[in-house]
């Protein structure tokens, strides 16, 4: 059967081959969605629905899109094993790039935990530091005062994903579910490992429900669980000016100390624990002066 260059294909199983292809090469590539949408010039919201199975298949649009990825549109529609060529403008050792091109998806797949740990023995420790914990227990506040004390970047994971796709978290939520959400924080994360400079990064309350992301964060950054009860949690989400917890009350203390339990041996397995229930702002920002061992001033890793 021939097809033509407009037509629109509706098998859900092509749906998912091409969405789960186009991902793939994305990762291989090491191009955000925002680089391949400009590239192909479609918009983030189809690339957004393609990868996660949820559009129709344009091979016009599809098309593009392989452009954009180098590859030839019949490596995203045939229904083998994810087998690329290498690209020809990636900036890797030519040895290296021959091999992972010539590797199947799940072949790369399985070489990553070793090489990830290989890497985490490598590098610990010369990224950064990164703050865990929920909503109220004071990332946002500690992690700014810290690295202005120390004069390096700060950087919010939650801001990061939304300078990346372009859109607020509720529309990404919207458009792609959890699963969407989860993949850009991967993505978000994984392009903070490539910065040569030593950041502070506060990263989303959730982040437990990802241990992909949880993995790399803690295997990559000098990570710190700030800790506080449930009461200050609620206090200090209410002084931030959000108003939604008191209408919840007391329904919302219970939640806040539900979300606590649920999550604590996630936010266990960072390197350290401050407790800030107590504590003002500047014991804090001392108390991990003091554990750290920071100097002064950090330029780089």
């Amino acid at each position: 059967m021939t097809i033509k260059s407009d037509e629109t294909l509706d098998s859900e199983d092509l749906a998912v081959r091409v969405g789960r292809k186009v991902r793939a090469l994305r990762d291989l590539r090491g191009l955000s969605r925002r680089e391949v949408v400009e590239a192909a010039g479609i918009s983030e919201r189809y690339l957004i629905q393609l990868e996660a199975a949820e559009s129709n298949v344009s091979l016009s649009v599809l098309s593009r899109i392989a452009t954009a990825l180098d590859v030839e549109l019949t490596q995203l529609l045939n229904d083998g094993s994810d087998t690329f060529a290498r690209p020809t403008d990636l900036s890797i050792d030519e040895n290296l790039g021959a091999l992972i091109g010539s590797m199947s998806r799940a072949e790369q797949q399985s070489c990553i935990p070793a090489l990830q740990t290989w890497l985490a023995e490598r590098r610990r420790g010369q990224r950064g530091v990164a703050l865990l914990g929920l909503r109220g227990a004071g990332k946002s506040t500690l992690g700014r005062q810290l690295a202005a004390r120390h004069n390096v970047p700060f950087v919010s994971v939650t801001r990061e994903i939304e300078r990346r796709t372009g859109i607020s978290l509720d529309d990404l939520f919207n458009l792609g579910g959890p699963d969407a959400y989860r993949a850009m924080e991967n993505e978000a994360i994984n392009a903070l490992l490539n910065r040569g400079d030593f950041i502070v990064v506060e990263t989303a309350g959730g982040i437990v429900a990802n241990k992909e992301a949880m993995s790399t964060i803690i295997s990559s950054f000098r990570t710190i669980w700030l800790k506080a009860s449930p009461e200050a949690h609620l206090q200090r989400v209410i002084n931030q000016g959000d108003m939604r917890p008191i209408k919840a009350a007391p329904r919302a203390l219970e939640h806040v100390r539900n979300l606590l339990i649920s999550r604590e041996d996630e936010y266990a397995r960072a390197e350290f624990v401050v407790d800030t229930t107590d504590l003002s702002p500047e014991a804090c920002l001392n108390e991990i002066d003091r554990i750290l061992d920071l100097p002064a001033t950090l330029t780089h890793a």
